[in-house]
Formats: C-alpha cells, sequence, structure tokens
C-alpha cells in the first residue's frame, strides 16, 4: 500500500472514530446510569452530553439529580437555577428540585421562594405545595402553612398522608385561631394601658396643677403675712419717734473741755 493510501486511510480511521463518538447519545447514557443508581458513570455521561450540547432543561434537570445524590449540593444549585432559567415546560420541576436542595441546607427563605417559582409555572403541582407547607412550619408561619397543607389535600385526595396531615391542618387551625386571639387581647391590653396611662396622666397634671395652685396660695399668704409684719413694724416705729419728738425740747446739748464738763446750766470745771 502506497504512503498515499495509508495516509488516507488513517484518516478514515480517526474521522470515523470521532463520528462514532458524536453519535453516542451521552444523555441516554447517563439517564440509564442514574436510573440505575449509579451515579458517578452518570455524572460523566451527562456533563458530556452538556460538553457536546445541546444544553437542555431535561439535561441539567438530570445532571442537578445527579450532584444531589453525590452530595455536590452547591452545584447542584447552579445547575438547576441555570435550567430553570430557560423558562421551558419542565421550569416547574427545576425550581422544585432546587427547594428539596435548598431545604436539605435547611435555607427555608430560598427553598420557600423555589417552590413558589415552581408553582408559578405549574399551579396545580402537588408536591410544591407540599413541600412549601413544610418549609413554613420551619418558618413558623402557621397561616401559609394551613393553606398549602389544605390545598394539597383538595389536589392530592388519596395521598397516603391524607389521614396525618388533616390532623395537622386541624392543630394548624386551632393555632391559628389561638393566635388571632392572642393578637386581639394584645390589642385590648393595649388599648386598656393606653387609656390608664391617659387617665394616670390628667390625673398626674391636675395633682401637679393643684400642687402649684397651693404653692402660690402659700406663698401669697407669707407674702401678706411679711408685708402685715413690715405694716406693723412701720407702725411701732412711727409710734417710737413720734415719743421722741414729744421729750425733744428736755434735751440739753452736753459737750466736753479740757477742763471738765460744761452745759448750758453753767460750767461744773473741776479743779485740782
Amino acid at each position: 500500500m502506497s504512503n498515499q493510501a495509508k495516509k488516507l486511510s488513517l484518516a478514515l480511521f480517526f474521522l470515523f472514530g470521532i463520528i462514532s463518538l458524536w453519535a453516542i447519545d451521552y444523555q441516554k447514557e447517563g439517564e440509564d446510569a442514574l436510573s440505575q443508581n449509579k451515579n458517578d458513570q452518570a455524572r460523566t455521561f451527562l456533563e458530556a452530553a452538556l460538553a457536546q450540547g445541546p444544553a437542555t432543561e431535561r439535561l441539567y434537570l438530570d445532571l442537578g439529580l445527579v450532584y444531589q445524590k453525590l452530595g455536590m449540593k452547591q452545584l447542584a444549585v447552579f445547575t438547576l437555577q441555570t435550567g430553570a432559567q430557560l423558562g421551558g415546560n419542565l421550569s416547574y420541576l427545576l425550581w422544585y428540585n432546587l427547594g428539596l436542595v435548598d431545604f436539605s441546607l435547611r435555607q427555608w427563605t430560598s427553598a420557600d421562594a423555589a417552590y413558589s417559582k415552581s408553582l408559578e409555572s405549574n399551579p396545580s403541582f402537588p408536591e410544591a405545595y407540599l413541600n412549601r407547607a413544610n418549609v413554613r412550619l420551619e418558618m413558623k408561619n402557621w397561616p401559609g402553612a394551613l393553606s398549602d397543607f389544605q390545598t394539597y389535600q383538595k389536589l392530592a385526595p388519596s395521598n397516603p398522608q391524607k389521614q396525618t396531615i388533616d390532623q395537622v391542618i386541624a392543630l394548624l387551625t386551632q393555632a391559628q385561631i389561638d393566635q388571632e386571639a392572642q393578637i386581639l387581647a394584645e390589642k385590648t391590653r393595649k388599648k386598656e394601658k393606653e387609656a390608664e396611662d391617659a387617665a394616670a396622666k390628667v390625673k398626674a397634671e391636675a395633682e401637679a396643677e393643684a400642687e402649684k395652685k397651693k404653692q402660690a396660695e402659700a406663698l401669697a399668704a407669707a407674702e401678706a403675712a411679711a408685708a402685715a409684719e413690715k405694716k406693723k413694724q412701720d407702725a411701732i416705729l412711727e409710734k417710737i419717734r413720734n415719743s421722741l419728738k414729744n421729750v425733744s425740747g428736755d434735751t440739753k446739748a452736753l459737750g466736753t473741755g479740757p477742763a471738765g464738763v460744761r452745759s448750758d446750766e453753767g460750767d461744773f470745771s473741776l479743779s485740782q
């Protein structure tokens, strides 16, 4: 065989080899492995299918499920979110599975949002109501959980958990009644406290006004007493002054000198 023929044969060999590789349906192989719980093998085939393209919702859904089973939860979240963004007919399942991953991570708010997205895509999907109800129990959102359980019972009346869920519904109904009663009681107590505070304020203001009036009266009485005392003292002083005027004629001027005492009546000098 000539060198040219050999080269042609080798080229054809590689060409057919590549064609045969691309002819393999990796997604189907991955799904078969997944159904047999061969998760590592399923991952390999499905990742190959993703590289091979095109990327479909079903492929993202299967690959997200494989990542879940392998405990690769963050990768599962990314894969499921990417698939859900395609907005196709399977988006409700992608959001639903994303809710499952979030629930396993105890990310209640994210799980609630994922199940809500699932129900936006498919409002008649019973399992999404059931799982969101369980999430809302964890979030202590009793009214939301009650509504979801009731809707699930309507959509799946023959479900195997019907009796248990009916009991939960009864408990949640009573809890909601108790909660509403507690809210009303708190409102009543608040109004009573506001009324008591208002009455206490009025009483305090009245007492303060009375005290202020009492102090003003005491001050006025003290001022009146002080004025009366001043008037009394002024009268006494005036009386004394008048008395001094009456004796002023008998008053003699006295003076002292170097040799003795001198007065108007004579010179009382003392000599040695």
